[in-house]
């Protein structure tokens, strides 16, 4: 039980408020640390109803977004795989990832940026030609160390984790008010109270709704996904293919994954926005529209797919420089904050965890954090 007798709450070190990727790494991290800890979702993770599904995450090091983020998903590798040691779960499949476009493409170039400045393996050259249909004057590179994830087994693995060692679970339990007045924090969701020291809230797509004070960094974009038939069983892992990232050079950046066990092939493209005023306000109908920006892509430069299998709608919970904000609520220390993931921050889920669990507990960083800190954002 959650809740003891007389209506008086339950009484923690630290609770996690939302167990998609950052949360539920955040709660084996504190378990790790021996707190008494909790977690608290208002479904049952994993699931399909937030940011942390869709079968297959890329995990690039080589980071366009930013070199800053090159020491993050060194750290997020060594924990990925502590985590498949101790839960014994295949994870993180460490093919390398190729990439494609033209020279002068922004991706491209901040790619070979970063890995100059972290001694990356990024050589050139890949060949590409059995799968694609590219310009023959386009780069191609490897992030040698790149690959790709399993979203929900790790998700099932961090929490599989977490309460191994300790760390109590509440599904189906949605936190509707956060009460800061008192000596500890009190939590209100709809299986009762509980009383924490510290709060971590990673609630994604609904963080503004729990913090407000994030409402004017932040906003949600819904996404789609798409899975493609393989009718010639090219599009294979064993026949060479490897996870991909091509920008057009025409504010077109498409990805995707060798073929599943289904023979369906994921291929998604980012450069298609539609924001969203909140999670409740999300369409998970797939329209013509929707189809219409991924389908041009794929006749192009993927003639060997076949048809559309299925889609699947997911939510971004952005910030406003498209950064993560990884720092302590403005207004209260005693709170921990992970949002604004941003649609990247899957592949980094365990060392944004362990820097959460630092930031609860005041311990020191393994990694600096402060590229991530909200102030940058509160005083642009």
């Amino acid at each position: 039980m959650f809740a003891r007798e007389r209506g008086v709450a339950e009484r923690y070190d630290v609770a996690v408020v939302g167990l998609g990727a950052a949360g539920a790494a955040a709660l084996s991290a504190l378990a790790q640390a021996g707190v008494r800890a909790i977690g608290i979702d208002q479904f049952k993770p994993p699931h399909a109803l937030g940011s942390s599904h869709g079968e297959t995450r890329l995990l690039r090091t080589a980071y366009s977004e930013g070199a800053f983020y090159v020491p993050l998903v060194r750290r997020a590798i060594l924990l990925w795989r502590a985590l498949e040691q101790r839960t014994g779960t295949r994870l993180f499949e460490q093919t390398g990832v190729i990439y494609a476009g033209p020279r002068d493409d922004p991706f491209l170039t901040g790619a070979q940026d970063a890995a100059r400045r972290w001694r990356l393996s990024l050589p050139r050259g890949v060949e590409m030609e059995a799968w694609f249909d590219l310009p023959g004057d386009w780069l191609r590179l490897t992030d040698s160390a790149g690959g790709y994830l399993r979203p929900e087994r790790a998700i099932a693995a961090f929490l599989r984790d977490a309460k191994a060692q300790g760390a109590k679970v509440l599904n189906e339990a949605r936190c509707d008010a956060i009460d800061r007045a008192g000596k500890t924090i009190r939590l209100f969701t709809t299986k009762g109270g509980i009383e924490t020291n510290r709060l971590i809230v990673t609630t994604g797509a609904w963080a503004s709704e729990l913090v407000p004070e994030l409402a004017p960094w932040t906003a949600v974009e819904r996404r789609v996904l798409h899975w493609f038939a393989d009718p010639q069983r090219r599009f294979m892992r064993r026949k060479g293919l490897l996870p991909f990232a091509i920008s057009t050079g025409r504010n077109q950046l498409f990805y995707g994954f060798p073929a599943n066990a289904k023979g369906e092939v994921k291929v998604g493209e980012h450069d298609t926005v539609e924001r969203i005023a909140s999670p409740a306000a999300l369409s998970r109908r797939i329209g013509q529209a929707d189809i219409a920006a991924i389908l041009p892509l794929v006749r192009q430069y993927m003639p060997g797919l076949g048809r559309r299998v299925r889609s699947e709608v997911c939510m971004y919970p952005m910030s406003k420089d498209e950064h993560f904000i990884l720092d302590r609520h403005p207004d209260d220390a005693r709170i921990a904050i992970g949002a604004g993931l941003s649609g990247h921050g899957f592949k980094f889920a365990p060392a944004i965890g362990e820097a959460l669990a630092n930031l609860a507990l005041r311990r020191k960083q393994a990694v600096s954090i402060a590229p991530f800190r909200l102030r940058r954002l509160i005083c642009s």
